[in-house]
C-alpha cells in the first residue's frame, strides 16, 4: 500500500514523537516516520476493510530491518488508521 500520511510532531522529554493519520492508497508497504529509530508505537484503527492487519516497527513488511520505518501488511485501499510513534 502507498499511504497518504498526515504528520504532527510531538515531544516527550528527550524523545521525539510523531502522530500519524494514515490512509492506504496503492502498492507500497512502508510508512516513513521521520525518526531514526522507533522505540514504540500505538495503532488505532479507524476503518479497516480486511484483517488481520499488522504494523512492524523498524522493519519493512518483508521483515528486513529498516530503522525508523513502519512496515505494514494486510491492508487494502481506503483503510484508515492513526499511529502514535516515539523514538529518536
Amino acid at each position: 500500500m502507498a499511504w497518504t500520511v498526515t504528520k504532527t510532531e510531538l515531544s516527550f522529554g528527550n524523545k521525539r514523537g510523531v502522530s500519524l493519520h494514515c490512509v492506504a492508497d496503492a502498492a507500497t508497504q512502508t510508512i516513513e516516520t521521520g525518526l531514526s529509530v522507533i522505540e514504540g508505537h500505538l495503532v488505532g484503527y479507524q476503518s479497516c476493510a480486511t484483517g488481520p492487519n499488522f504494523v512492524y516497527a523498524n522493519s519493512n513488511a518483508s521483515g528486513v530491518q529498516s530503522m525508523g520505518v513502519l512496515g505494514c501488511s494486510g491492508f487494502t485501499s481506503g483503510d484508515n488508521l492513526h499511529i502514535l510513534v516515539y523514538g529518536h
